[in-house]
C-alpha cells in the first residue's frame, strides 16, 4: 500500500531524472518539462503582468534560461520552485519597466483620472507621454513598428515575427534596441521618475 507522500517523492524523482536529461541536452526531457509547467506558469505570469502576450514571453524566457543553464542543472533542487521564482522575477522586472515607461500612470488614468487631483502630476504625466511618443518617432521604421506592436498592441514576439515576416530573434533584437533608445531619450529629457 502506498504511503502518504510517495506520490510527491516519485514526482521529485521524475523531475530530477528530467533535469539530468536536460543536463545531457536531451530535448525530449526539456519538452516534457515545458509541457508540464507551461500551463501552470502562464496563469501565474498573467496574474502579475495582466498581459497574456507579455506573460507568454516571460514563461518562454524562463524555459530558455533553464535550457541555457542546463550544464548547471545539479544546482536546481526543486524545479517547480526554480521556475516559479524565475517567472516571478521576470514579471516584476516587466512591471518595473512598465512603470518607468509611464504606462503605469496610463493604467492609473484608465482606472480613474479623477482620483488624481495633483495638477503637477497630471502635467508631468502628459509631458512624459509626449517625450515617449517623440522617442518612438525617432526610432528606425522597423524598430518603431516592433515597439508599437509589442507595447501598444500587446503582441508577443512570435506574433510580431509572423506579422512582419521576420525571425523571432530579429524581432527581439529590434525590441531590445528600441526599448534602450526610448529609455535613453526619456532619461536625457530629465524625467525624474523614469
Amino acid at each position: 500500500m502506498p504511503r502518504e507522500g510517495d506520490g510527491m517523492s516519485e514526482h521529485i524523482l521524475q523531475e530530477q531524472t528530467l533535469l539530468a536529461g536536460i543536463g545531457a541536452s536531451d530535448e525530449r526531457a526539456f519538452g516534457e518539462i515545458v509541457r508540464h509547467y507551461f500551463p501552470r506558469l502562464l496563469p501565474f505570469a498573467i496574474k502579475i503582468t495582466k498581459n497574456r502576450a507579455v506573460a507568454e514571453d516571460i514563461v518562454q524566457e524562463a524555459f530558455l534560461r533553464l535550457w541555457q543553464h542546463r550544464a548547471e542543472y545539479e544546482k536546481i533542487q526543486f524545479l517547480r520552485a526554480w521556475l516559479f521564482t524565475v517567472v516571478s522575477n521576470l514579471s516584476l522586472t516587466y512591471i518595473k519597466r512598465l512603470a518607468r515607461e509611464g504606462k503605469f500612470l496610463q493604467h492609473l488614468r484608465d482606472f480613474g483620472e479623477t482620483a488624481r487631483s495633483d495638477v503637477a502630476e497630471q502635467v508631468q504625466y502628459r509631458e512624459s507621454g509626449t517625450v515617449i511618443a517623440r522617442a518612438v518617432l525617432q526610432l528606425p521604421p522597423q524598430q518603431q513598428q516592433v515597439y508599437r506592436l509589442s507595447r501598444y498592441e500587446g503582441l508577443s514576439i512570435p506574433e510580431i515575427a509572423a506579422h512582419m515576416g521576420l525571425s523571432a530573434n530579429t524581432v527581439k533584437n529590434h525590441l531590445v534596441r528600441a526599448l534602450q533608445s526610448v529609455r535613453d531619450h526619456v532619461r536625457k529629457a530629465g524625467l525624474f521618475w523614469l
